[in-house]
């Protein structure tokens, strides 16, 4: 994806967990995060998404993407578990169809998305991102 592309739909999730922290179209700039319960990258860093949420609360919209890599990945029962477990309260759309994977072409996780309020990609990146790297990524924009 090239920056400044408009952000693609989340559409197509198997199932959404936590669906009651979605909201509908949004003019808050968005950060979406691809990552897989297999990683162990992932697993460190998805603990850290309730403390953004927290921390830019209206004003930033934080969704997460379970993006399956191995059998194990895709069932929704050990998700939930695990978001149970890690205590997370944004929204996971569960990709087992990698549909929402392929409308962003991600292959990679753990994958990171930063959207202004226009819905403009300014930031994307790929592998470890240290926190307080990403705060000075989401406060440039916001």
């Amino acid at each position: 994806m090239k920056l400044y592309t408009a952000m693609p739909s989340l559409k197509g999730a198997s199932v959404i967990l936590n669906k009651q922290q979605v909201q509908k179209e949004s003019t808050l700039p968005t950060f979406i995060y691809f990552w897989s319960m297999s990683c162990p990258q992932c697993k460190q860093s998805i603990e850290k998404l309730n403390d953004i949420q927290t921390l830019y609360q209206n004003r930033l919209s934080v969704y997460a993407v379970h993006m399956p890599r191995e059998k194990s990945d895709y069932s929704i029962e050990q998700l939930n578990d695990t978001v149970q477990r890690l205590q997370l309260t944004i929204p996971i759309y569960v990709d087992n169809e990698l549909t929402i994977s392929d409308t962003f072409k991600n292959q990679i996780v753990p994958s990171y998305y930063l959207f202004d309020e226009l819905q403009r990609l300014r930031f994307f990146k790929v592998g470890f991102l240290a926190t307080k790297s990403l705060q000075q990524k989401i406060e440039r924009i916001l």
